[in-house]
């Protein structure tokens, strides 16, 4: 379907167009090259940073087990979630089940320190992303800890069955030495001096030259047909979502108009490839890991009300924040549209993992 939208203008906190919390070519409304001074400072930094590391003044280590880092030098919205649970999957095909670990920082999370995601009672005590993943992925073994090199020193500790951690985001965390990176691009990467498309110039958090230290590129937009290995993430048909324990009915269909909510980096992504499987009457995009509130939702069914519709539409991350209102949810009919990459190279990606996988060693132990 290709309806036509009309936008709620009315949600404070959110903003009406997509492209008004992140630009797909820039990064946000508010990077631009007049903080390019900043960026050539802010360069130097990182440059320094990584000279350290690479001569030795500041130690790195190998992990406990083996580790593969999937991460990105950009901002968000490369799909690294969705790619990290495609890649744990297919480890756990090759490894068997329990064996796959994945440690995050936990971005915007309320504790700290060390923590297993299936432990915690709450998702804000780990991180939307993290709770999405052990909730998508229940026999992998999920763990937050912004110390890499401890968190998987206490992975290997206390889940002795694993024999490999995929790593959500660590590009940057150098005192971790990973067995295997792969490095996701979703944007063209930059001519020249790179230094100038860093933070607040552009979108880049780190130096564009580190993805050179990756042993493997992704593509995930199209932009950049020098990566051998290219993949795209894509919605799938809405499924209905259960606010109690007890699962839908998946033969369930949206069949009314609904009402799309967004917190994600990039949500143009989400709001064009929902269209395809669903008649959107209206949006509102919030920032990226966005805390829903009380009156956001108050504010969702006045407007749900006057547009005739009782159906609410949001992305599987966005569903985890939204748990703790299930209260007030009652009496709307919650969709959420799965996440899934498609691999435009598949089977080149499949044979490194099994190839890899190969070489590990029988039983955990430290690397040193």
């Amino acid at each position: 379907m290709d309806p036509k939208v009309h936008v709620p203008p009315q949600f404070p906190g959110a903003v009406s167009d997509a492209s008004s919390v992140v630009h797909d070519d820039l990064g946000s409304r508010w990077l631009g090259p007049w903080w390019t001074p900043l960026a050539a400072v802010w360069a130097v930094v990182l440059a320094c940073r990584h000279a350290l590391y690479d001569w030795g003044f500041l130690p790195s280590h190998r992990g406990a087990l083996p580790t593969l880092v999937l991460g990105n030098v950009e901002l968000g919205g490369t799909g690294k979630t969705p790619h990290v649970m495609d890649v744990a999957r297919r480890l756990e095909s090759l490894l068997g089940k329990d064996t796959v670990g994945i440690l995050s920082r936990g971005y915007g999370r309320t504790s700290s320190g060390f923590l297993w995601v299936n432990e915690t009672p709450n998702w804000e005590d780990v991180g939307d992303e993290p709770w999405l993943m052990q909730s998508a992925l229940p026999s992998a073994q999920v763990a937050v800890c912004e110390n890499r090199v401890a968190g998987v020193r206490r992975m290997a500790e206390d889940r002795p069955k694993l024999k490999v951690v995929v790593l959500d985001d660590g590009l940057q965390h150098r005192a971790l030495r990973p067995d295997v990176t792969l490095g996701l691009v979703a944007r063209s990467l930059p001519r020249g001096a790179g230094w100038a498309s860093l933070v607040p110039a552009g979108p880049y958090r780190d130096l564009p030259s580190r993805l050179q230290r990756c042993d493997h590129l992704v593509d995930t937009s199209g932009q950049n047909p020098s990566c051998a290995w290219s993949s795209r993430t894509e919605t799938s048909p809405p499924v209905k979502w259960s606010l109690s324990n007890v699962p839908e009915d998946a033969s369930q269909v949206l069949d009314e108009p609904a009402l799309l909510i967004t917190g994600i980096a990039r949500p143009a992504r989400v709001a064009e490839s929902a269209k395809h499987h669903a008649s959107v009457a209206g949006h509102a995009f919030y920032p990226d890991h966005h805390a829903f509130t009380a009156k956001d939702i108050v504010r969702w069914r006045t407007w749900m009300t006057e547009a005739g519709t009782q159906s609410l539409l949001t992305t599987e991350k966005d569903a985890v924040r939204l748990r703790a209102h299930r209260d007030l949810l009652a009496g709307i009919h919650v969709w959420v549209l799965p996440l899934q990459v498609v691999w435009h190279s598949g089977a080149t990606c499949q044979a490194f993992l099994e190839s890899w996988t190969q070489t590990l060693p029988s039983q955990s132990k430290p690397l040193t």
